[in-house]
């Protein structure tokens, strides 16, 4: 009984720990060089569509709408920021990822060395029950 009730409350302990945004969905690296890749195609064209318009605006006779072209640069720009902040948060959720599963291995590795500690403690103590049973 007192096994059980121990077991339950490593379980316990153990699930309390898991943290449930450790397993991310979608987050690979592949999906990391797509937002970057993305991010980086959307600051090309914001800063190709500002460029051009400001071009446009100050020395050639076409005057385009400064202000709208502007703001599709800017909405532009904004898209590339938030495929950018969408790598960085794929970034750091495959690394909290990779942190928790090296924590498990530790956490497993030392439960291993502790159990086969006390089967050697068993072993040592049923040897010397053995030995005095023996001289009696």
């Amino acid at each position: 009984m007192k096994r059980i009730a121990h077991w339950l409350l490593e379980k316990a302990k153990k699930d309390m720990r898991t943290d449930p945004f450790t397993t991310p969905s979608r987050r690979t690296k592949l999906s990391y060089y797509f937002d970057n890749l993305f991010s980086m195609v959307f600051y090309i064209m914001g800063i190709y569509l500002m460029l051009m318009d400001l071009y446009q605006e100050l020395f050639t006779a076409n005057h385009t709408d400064f202000l709208g072209t502007a703001l599709m640069a800017l909405v532009l720009l904004l898209g590339g920021l938030l495929f950018r902040w969408s790598a960085y948060a794929d970034l750091k959720a495959i690394n909290r990822y990779q942190h928790y599963l090296k924590q498990q291995s530790i956490e497993q590795q030392q439960e291993l060395r502790r159990e086969t500690w006390l089967k050697a403690a068993e072993q040592g103590k049923t040897e010397l029950d053995q030995k005095l049973n023996h001289k009696e």
